[in-house]
């Protein structure tokens, strides 16, 4: 899961440091009494399920080392990227672990900001974590972070059962039901969609399920060169496929402008079908409060084309500061963490896919997550989306998207190859990642 961040916290964000600088800092790193102990700080953002994770963990190290205690501290997402970057840049030493998103990590790692991963930890980076999992913690053959989780926008939808038991049909199977079943759900009020069939356009779903529709075609956006290209037949008919969607009227462009995700539409009675990751499921049983099995369930997205086949953008990892005073101790809590026995635990709580290969059959895992594992067989035909700052690339993409739709006459292949080189030219990592 990726938060977004909004333009209108720029006095969020002032309060925020303002905070740092006061109450915030009164959570200090250093332990208040002089019991021998190498105190860590780790930082995260302020997800509560997700801390609660982090103290659990936190807790569990501290009964395997009794001489090193782990304090934990939360900020709001909104200026957690910004407190990152000016601890990374201080001249003196701030937290010694970090909770970071992919996305993030190029703008520390291009800076030498960061603590190589260790070698034996490397190995295990190499050997065990799946390929979208780790590609944007490298440079130059080396990695500077480490995954928490497989970060997924695409294979399962959310899928509202009361509206589906209402009108008696059942989940669709393939994706000719998919659109058949979408169509005939949706209603309209002229321009309106006031109830949406399946829908995939928002600003995560929508370039995930595109690059999927590529691949599953046995095309291919990434060059040789790591250029990006969309401008093919597969990214033409792949394109083509999801804006009938819109003239249709099956859904519309309002979760995109407006930057929300489309299965509020589902929980709100408002829509039949969204395609999210797994762990939009606790935003129905958390924040909405409804019932799994009886108000919602999370199934399968019917296939596209024959062969299964999608790309992941890197998630969620932990990285160590190279300016921080304890990275030893860090690396060893890291190394725990780690674990498969502990980093399945994690990702139970907080409704995470596991990064490991050797999870990908954990019983506990399935166990626990029995509304999830299909996900799983999934996971290793994925491919990293590329060495590309994914935020600035779905900026855009989605504003060729929405040009599309609002365009009466839209030229589809070359606003791809517009957007492609912009892309390319723009959002490409400025560094070597072999």
């Amino acid at each position: 899961m990726k938060k977004r961040l909004a333009a209108a916290l720029a006095f969020v964000l002032s309060l925020s440091l303002l905070a740092g600088c006061s109450g915030e800092e009164k959570k200090s790193g250093v332990s208040s009494k002089d019991d021998g102990k190498t105190t860590l700080t780790f930082w995260c953002h302020d997800n509560e399920p997700w801390v609660k994770a982090y103290e659990e963990m936190a807790e569990k190290f501290e009964k395997a080392n009794p001489d090193i205690k782990v304090e934990i501290q939360d900020y709001p997402y909104e200026v957690y990227n910004d407190k990152i970057q000016t601890a990374l840049t201080s001249s003196t030493s701030g937290p010694d672990v970090i909770a970071v998103w992919g996305g993030m990590a190029p703008n520390f790692i291009k800076s030498d900001a960061l603590s190589e991963v260790p070698e034996e930890l490397s190995k295990e980076l190499d050997e065990d974590y799946m390929e979208p999992t780790v590609g944007i913690y490298q440079k130059d053959g080396k990695y500077y972070g480490v995954p928490m989780e497989f970060n997924l926008e695409y294979g399962g939808m959310i899928v509202n059962k009361k509206l589906f038991d209402e009108a008696g049909i059942s989940y669709p199977e393939t994706w000719e039901e998919l659109r058949k079943t979408s169509k005939e759900v949706s209603k309209s009020n002229g321009d309106i969609v006031e109830v949406k069939g399946f829908e995939m356009i928002d600003t995560d779903a929508l370039i995930c399920n595109y690059l999927a529709m590529i691949l599953q075609q046995g095309g291919q956006y990434l060059q040789e060169d790591n250029s990006v290209n969309f401008a093919t037949e597969e990214g033409v008919k792949a394109m083509n496929e999801i804006l009938s969607m819109v003239k249709d009227g099956e859904c519309d462009l309002e979760n995109l402008t407006a930057d929300e995700y489309c299965y509020n539409d589902v929980y709100q009675d408002k829509g039949y079908m969204s395609s999210v990751g797994s762990w939009a499921i606790g935003e129905g049983t958390g924040s909405y409060e409804l019932t799994y099995g009886e108000d919602f369930e999370y199934v399968k997205v019917p296939q596209y084309g024959e062969d299964m086949a999608f790309a992941s953008e890197t998630g969620w990892g932990i990285i160590v500061p190279e300016n921080g005073k304890n990275k030893n101790a860090a690396w060893e809590f890291v190394k725990f963490f780690s674990e498969p026995e502990n980093l399945v635990q994690h990702n139970i709580a907080c409704n995470q896919l596991p990064p490991r290969k050797s999870l990908l059959d954990s019983e506990e895992y399935k166990e626990a997550m029995p509304n999830v594992t299909f996900l799983l067989d999934i996971l290793p035909s994925g491919q990293w989306m590329g060495p590309y700052n994914t935020s600035d690339m779905r900026d855009i993409f989605n504003q060729m998207f929405i040009d599309l739709c609002q365009s009466d006459n839209p030229d589809v292949e070359g606003a791809l190859k517009e957007a492609s080189e912009k892309i390319t030219e723009e959002c490409q990592i400025g560094y070597s990642m072999d």
